[in-house]
Formats: C-alpha cells, structure tokens, sequence
C-alpha cells in the first residue's frame, strides 16, 4: 500500500521530535551519571521504562519497591510517556520521571551505556506505530510476547518476567498528593457514591451501551445512589440522568481520589479498574476474551485474589454478560456493605 503525503509528513515530524528529545534526555543522564559517580556510596543508576498505558503502569507500581528494596542506595528513573508522567512523578521510590517520545527513544537511549541496569517491561513484539521498528529483547531473559502474556500471570508478573525479574504478585498503589484530595473536595460530591467507567483503548473489552443504560436504571430505581461516569470521553448520554459525567475533566491522580471515595467502582479491563484496585476501592468487573485469551485476570493484588472485587467472566465477548448478573454482584456488594 503506497504511503501518503500525510503520512511521510507524521513521521518526518515524529522523527524530528524524537531526535530533540533524545538529545534532551542524553544530556540531562549523562550529567545526572557524573553528578552519582562523584558521591559516595556509589548509588547504582537504574532504568525502568514502561511508555504506556494508564492500567499497565499502575499495574507494574511494586516493580519499583522491589528494586528500591533489593539496590536501598539505587536511583531510579521511569521513563514514560507525557501523558502518564503524574504517576510516576508522584512515587517516592521513583527519583527522576524520563520523558520519553516513543519506544524506538527507549532503545537509542538505552544503548548510550548510561545506565547500571535497565528494566524494560515492555514486551518483545511491541514497536512505535510510527517508526515501525519492533523492540528487540534479549530472550534469554524470557519468551514472554504479546501472544503469550497472559499465560504468566497478571500485566504486574508478565512484564516483570519479560525484564528478568521474577513474577511479583503484590498490591499496587497510587501516590495522590494533596493538591488532587483538594481539587476533589471541591467537586461537592455526595458522602455515598458509585463510579463507573464504560471505555476502553480496546473495543473488544467493552460493554454495550443499552445494558450500561438498563443497569444504571436498576440502580436508580432500586438502590437510588448517584453514580459519577470517568474516562477521557463520555460514554453515555448525559440527558438520560442517570450519571454525572466527569469524564475528561480530571486528570490521572485526581480521577484515582474520586475513585477511592467512591462506595463502589463497576467497569471493564481498563485503566481506571487498575486505578479502582490501587486506591482499594470494591469492583464489580466485567471480563471476556480478549487477543485469544478465553479466560484472564491482569490484576495483581487485591483484585486478583477476589478479595476486593467480583471479576464476572463471559467465555465470548464481554458483551455477553447479562444486566442482571452484573446488578445482583453490585446489590449484593452493597447490602453487605
């Protein structure tokens, strides 16, 4: 298929700017690594990258407390994506936050020899939409692909596994600094809550509009509790009055404190469900299958063991599972509450 002029236009621009920032990135390691070597004791300098996305993140958060556990005196750097610097930026056992333009950066970067270890969660197979160069891994370290992934565990164990760390399994958490817990009080929500959230960056992982509409009229009529819709784009139509949508209007860490308030969170395999588990918030989760996977679980955690959360599983699509199924786990939840 013959490229367009759009389309050479994207990636020269994608080009220039990731030749910037990884200039930019070079010279702000380079000084930080002689800035390290001078002190003593010798802090060993260590590299996690991980771009993208939200759930993938939060997932992989005890990455970090384990190595600050195993190397106390190490510094590490994230390096991610613009988008999600706040999580990482908020971390104390994270010392610097790398902004990184896109996985073909990550490698360049990582070929300057600056640092003592590096943690590449990603996996083998992933590559930059644009520069279309695949990831190359050493695979002595594992086999782990997009393919196989979930066949390891949880997102948190598959990806420490495909950097050579051994398969974690613990609790994740966010980091919310005051400045979010205020931005929340001032939103004036109610004392007693549900959130949900509808869209995912996979369609395959959603559920259909009319049941998320006929399950929020069950809401309302039998239970009556005001429920808030996140997420970067509204789902459901507004004029229904059967949700407040607050979606695109917070960021990360502010939409993770709304979260943690919430009585309970009802959703699908996305971001904010990673963010519901860290911040310990009950979910009611909707699951299907999913790049050929008939029966997963990418939570670590609370929401792994179930002992926060109901995870409802279709062996098709996630848009087989019946309103009532996921209405009596949430009536249940909150009688029991």
């Amino acid at each position: 298929m013959a490229i367009t002029a759009d389309q050479v236009y994207k990636q020269f621009r994608h080009g220039s700017r990731v030749r910037l920032n990884l200039i930019n990135n070079y010279l702000i390691l380079r000084k930080l690594r002689a800035r390290l070597k001078r002190e003593a004791p010798k802090p060993k300098l260590i590299g996690v990258f991980l771009l993208e996305h939200l759930g993938d993140i939060v997932a992989c958060e005890p990455i970090v407390r384990y190595l600050k556990k195993k190397n106390p005196n190490a510094y590490i750097i994230w390096g991610v994506k613009k988008a999600y610097r706040e999580i990482t930026e908020n971390n104390p056992n994270i010392d610097r936050t790398l902004l990184i333009h896109c996985l073909s950066e990550r490698l360049m970067l990582t070929n300057y020899g600056l640092f003592d270890e590096v943690i590449d969660l990603h996996f083998s197979d992933r590559c930059c939409a644009l520069c279309r160069k695949p990831l190359k891994k050493d695979y002595s370290l594992s086999k782990i692909d997009l393919k196989n992934y979930f066949q390891y565990g949880g997102l948190l164990a598959a990806m420490a596994q495909s950097a050579g760390l051994p398969a974690l399994d613990d609790q994740p958490a966010v980091y919310i600094p005051e400045s979010a817990v205020k931005k929340v009080d001032s939103l004036n929500l109610p004392k007693e809550f549900i959130v949900i959230n509808c869209t995912s960056n996979a369609p395959e992982k959603g559920w259909l509009a009319d049941k998320w509409i006929r399950l929020l009229a069950d809401i309302k009529d039998k239970i009556g509790m005001p429920v808030f819709e996140i997420g970067t784009e509204t789902f459901l139509d507004p004029s229904l009055m059967l949700s407040r949508s607050l979606c695109g209007k917070l960021s990360i860490l502010v939409s993770a404190e709304v979260i943690r308030r919430a009585k309970l969170f009802i959703g699908i395999d996305t971001g904010p469900a990673h963010l519901a588990n860290a911040v310990g918030t009950f979910g009611v989760i909707m699951l299907g299958s999913y790049l050929g996977f008939e029966s997963y679980n990418p939570f670590n955690g609370a929401y792994r063991d179930g002992s926060n959360a109901v995870l409802l599983y279709s062996k098709g699509l996630v848009t087989d599972i019946k309103v009532d199924s996921v209405f009596e786990e949430v009536e249940r939840y909150l009688d029991k509450s």
